[in-house]
């Protein structure tokens, strides 16, 4: 395979991984980054696509911006199952982290210290929606699903707030 047809292809994959971690992000906003990674690979597979028929490279550019589409589709339903995730299991974290508190006398200091608990909001290529802190005197975790922010601690339940930017 000529070399132009396997940057090609990279081009390609970087369109459909880039719209998929852009995506991620819980603001539900289109950031800088997220329309330079857009354009670049948009112009790289117009440039990579075949010299002799421009056709051909308009075709390429245009399927780059469709894969950066379907993988900024995709990434959505994952960031919407994983905020689900942690808003389902939200009580299921606070008495995980309260077992703990029980166990060793302190509140873990990073989510990894859970044993055998599984933190919800798994994605693959960003970690959990779902933040903790452990504070002086207890913790905290929240998420965001746009600008609705999600918090509880070791005294109060998940709680929502809408915050504007």
């Amino acid at each position: 395979m000529p070399m132009r047809q396997v940057l090609l292809v990279l081009v390609l994959a970087a369109a459909l991984l880039g719209g998929f971690f852009f995506r991620g992000e819980a603001d539900h906003t289109v950031s800088a980054p997220t329309v330079i990674v857009l354009s670049v690979c948009v112009l790289a597979a117009d440039l990579l696509g075949s010299p002799k028929s421009r056709t051909a490279r308009m075709a390429a550019a245009l399927i780059a911006g469709v894969l950066f589409a379907a993988g900024w589709y995709l990434g959505g339903r994952e960031l919407d199952a994983a905020i689900d995730d942690c808003a389902h299991r939200s009580e299921e974290v606070r008495a995980a982290l309260a077992e703990h508190q029980r166990r060793t006398g302190s509140f873990p200091a990073s989510p990894d210290e859970l044993v055998g608990f599984e933190w919800p909001g798994d994605r693959l290529l960003r970690g959990s929606p779902l933040q903790y802190l452990r504070t002086d005197d207890g913790y905290a975790i929240w998420y965001r699903d746009g600008q609705l922010h999600f918090t509880a601690t070791h005294e109060h339940e998940l709680s929502v707030e809408r915050r504007y930017e």
